[in-house]
């Protein structure tokens, strides 16, 4: 063999040898730039499942922000008729006639009052006459002076004072039946 066949071949071998060097290294770059971008888009699918995720936390945050504002203002609405309506009771308490306010005067002395206490009439009590004569006939004694309340009356005992007045008297209605009231009005469970 020659030099120049040697050399040729020699050549040849060096020309394959770096042509298959630049094959595999194609292959390789081709292969490295498929997993860059099956890892880009493996990541881009989970930012963008992070991102729905987020947006349906929202989502619901806001939908269960608005149920409860919903709520809030339902139940404003309900407190403000049960308001209402003890309202109304407490009205119509402070204008009942002489006969209908002595008959309750004397029902409550009869409930709250003992021996001896003595009676405070609010200033709107308008039949103070006709209630000391009640007072009188249960032993009891009225007061000159008038309590500043919504109605009724104050019951000053040896061992204490009890509020009787209109508005003390509906604010324990209203804490033993306002739950029961609002059920029926509102057809809760």
């Amino acid at each position: 063999m020659s030099i120049q066949a040697l050399t040729d071949r020699i050549r040849a071998d060096a020309e394959a040898e770096a042509e298959e060097i630049i094959r595999t290294a194609k292959e390789r770059a081709a292969e490295e730039v498929k997993l860059a971008e099956t890892q880009a888009a493996r990541e881009r699918e989970k930012e963008e499942a992070a991102v729905a995720e987020r947006i349906r936390a929202m989502d619901e945050g806001s939908a269960a922000t608005v149920r409860l504002e919903s709520k809030k203002i339902a139940l404003a609405a309900r407190r403000r008729v049960i308001d209402g309506i003890y309202n109304g009771a407490l009205a119509k308490l402070n204008a009942l006639g002489e006969k209908e306010t002595l008959a309750l005067f004397s029902r409550l002395l009869d409930e709250y009052a003992e021996e001896g206490d003595e009676v405070v009439l609010s200033e709107k009590f308008a039949f103070p006459i006709g209630a000391e004569k009640i007072a009188e006939k249960k032993k009891l004694r009225l007061s000159r002076e008038r309590a500043k309340i919504n109605g009724g009356f104050i019951l000053r005992g040896k061992f204490s004072d009890r509020d009787i007045s209109y508005a003390a008297l509906l604010e324990r209605d209203r804490e033993e039946y306002q739950s029961e009231l609002a059920r029926k009005l509102f057809k809760l469970q």
